[in-house]
C-alpha cells in the first residue's frame, strides 16, 4: 500500500470526529441519570399495584387513583425517582420585590439543607416511636392554650426531629424537657409575644424548671447548628394554597404576599397534615411532597400538581401511604374553625387547636394495616376527596375545655 493510500483513513477519521463527538454529546444528554446517595432521603423504589395493560397506558387523570394507590390483587416493584431540583418548574408568579424562580430555588435548597433521620429511634434503643406521637399530641395542646401559631408548632417538631435524628441513646425522662425547649425555641421565633419562660416551666407541671429548658436550648441550638428556618409542611401548604388561588390576585405590589385563600379550606387540608404528622412514617418523606399530597386528598391530582411543580410519580408513594389518614379525616367530618377572643377573627385559622386525638390516629393506622394485608378490597368513594373544599358545610361543635398541664404526656408514657 502506497504512504498516500495509507493517509486518507486517517483524514476522513479527522473528518468525522467533530460528528461522532457531536452525536455522543446529544446520545449523553438524552441518557442523563442523576445518581442518589446512599445517605438521600429520596426513595427510589416501591410497591405498587399491578394494573392490566388497558389501564396502565391511561393517563393518570382517567385512572380510578385510590383504588390503584394502596390495594391490588398483585404487586410489583416500580422505580420513582423525584423529579431534581433543577427540573422542578416553579409555579410561582413574577413578583416586583423579587425573582420568583430566585425565591422557588432558595425554597427546595432548604429541603436538602434540613435533613430528618427516617430510621432515627435506631439510635435511641430506650425509645418507642409512639413517644414522639404522645410528645407532639401534648404539644398541640400546650399551642392551644397560648394561641400559638400553626407555623409554631411545625417549627418544634422540626427542631425536634432534627435533634434526635443528629442523637442517640436519648433517655424517655429526657422527651419532655427536649420538646418544650423546641417549642420554646420556636414561640421566640415566630410569635410576636411568645409565652415567658416561666409559662414553659409552669405547663411541664415542675417537671422541668427553667435553668433546665436554657440549657437545653443552648444544647439544641449547637446541635442543630443554629439552622433554625426551615420550609415547614405548614409553609409549603400555605404556598400551594396562594399559588392555586393566584387568579385572584390584584396587581398591587405585594398581593401575593396577603392570603388569598378561604380559611376554612386551610383548616381542613391542615388536620390531615396534624394527623398524619404523627404518625413516624411522615418522616420518609419531604415536607413539599407531604403538603402536596394532602391537597392531592382533599382536592385533586390537577390543582395538587400544577401548584408544586411536582410530577405524579413524585407523590404518588406519599399519596399511598397518607390515603388511610386521609379516608379518616373524612370519616370523621369537616373540622370548624375555633376563633379567640384575642385573636383577630381572619388569623384564627393560623392557630394550631388540638382538632386531632392519638385514639383518631391509632384508627388511621389499624386502616393502614387493614390495606397492607387485605388486598382486593374495595376503597372508599374517591369522589368524596374532592367535595370536602367545595361544600362548606362543618356541623356544629361543642367547645373544648383546656387541656391539663402534664398529667397527659405522663401518662402516655406509662402507657408506651
Amino acid at each position: 500500500m502506497s504512504r498516500k493510500s495509507t493517509r486518507n483513513p486517517v483524514k476522513t477519521k479527522q473528518e468525522n470526529a467533530p460528528s461522532t463527538r457531536i452525536s455522543r454529546k446529544r446520545k449523553a444528554e438524552e441518557n442523563q441519570w442523576i445518581p442518589i446517595s446512599e445517605d438521600s432521603s429520596v426513595t427510589s423504589c416501591t410497591i405498587v399495584p399491578a394494573m392490566d395493560t388497558a389501564s396502565s397506558m391511561c393517563s393518570p387523570d382517567e385512572q380510578t387513583t385510590p383504588t390503584e394507590l394502596f390495594r391490588g390483587s398483585q404487586f410489583r416493584f416500580q422505580n420513582y425517582f423525584t423529579t431534581p431540583k433543577s427540573l422542578r418548574f416553579s409555579p410561582l408568579p413574577k413578583f416586583s420585590w423579587a425573582d420568583s424562580q430566585e425565591v422557588w430555588q432558595l425554597m427546595l435548597k432548604k429541603e436538602e439543607f434540613y435533613v430528618r433521620d427516617t430510621h432515627m429511634f435506631d439510635k435511641h434503643p430506650a425509645l418507642q416511636c409512639r413517644m414522639r406521637t404522645i410528645l407532639l399530641d401534648w404539644l398541640i395542646e400546650v399551642c392551644e392554650v397560648y394561641r400559638l401559631h400553626r407555623e409554631t408548632y411545625y417549627l418544634a417538631m422540626d427542631f425536634l426531629d432534627r435533634y434526635m435524628s443528629t442523637k442517640s441513646n436519648v433517655q424517655k425522662h429526657q422527651l419532655q424537657l427536649i420538646g418544650i425547649t423546641s417549642l420554646f425555641i420556636a414561640a421566640k421565633l415566630e410569635e410576636i409575644y411568645p409565652p415567658k419562660l416561666t409559662d414553659f416551666a409552669y405547663v411541664t407541671d415542675d417537671a422541668c424548671t427553667e435553668s433546665e429548658i436554657l440549657d437545653q436550648e443552648l444544647i439544641m441550638l449547637k446541635c442543630l447548628r443554629w439552622g433554625l428556618s426551615p420550609m415547614t409542611v405548614n409553609n409549603w401548604l400555605g404556598v400551594y394554597l396562594q399559588v392555586s388561588n393566584i387568579d385572584q390576585l390584584n396587581e398591587t405590589e405585594h398581593s401575593f404576599v396577603y392570603p388569598q385563600f378561604s380559611g376554612h379550606s386551610f383548616v381542613q387540608i391542615a388536620r390531615l397534615l396534624d394527623l398524619c404528622m404523627l404518625d413516624i412514617g411522615c418522616l420518609q418523606f419531604s415536607y413539599s411532597v407531604i403538603a402536596a399530597s394532602a391537597l392531592y386528598h382533599l382536592s385533586s391530582e390537577k390543582i395538587a400538581l400544577s401548584v408544586s411543580g411536582f410530577k405524579w410519580s413524585d407523590i404518588l408513594p406519599c399519596v399511598q401511604w397518607m390515603a388511610p389518614f386521609a379516608v379518616t379525616i373524612r370519616e370523621d367530618g369537616p373540622l370548624e374553625i375555633k376563633f379567640f377572643s384575642t385573636v383577630a377573627s381572619d388569623d384564627s385559622h393560623n392557630i394550631q387547636t388540638h382538632s386531632v386525638t392519638i385514639a383518631l390516629l391509632e384508627k388511621a393506622q389499624e386502616r393502614h394495616e387493614e390495606m397492607l394485608n387485605e388486598s382486593g378490597r374495595r376503597s372508599p368513594d374517591p369522589d368524596m376527596a374532592a367535595q370536602v373544599i367545595t361544600l362548606l358545610t362543618p356541623p356544629q361543635s361543642d367547645k373544648k375545655p383546656l387541656p391539663n398541664k402534664s398529667g397527659i404526656i405522663k401518662e402516655g408514657y406509662e402507657e408506651c
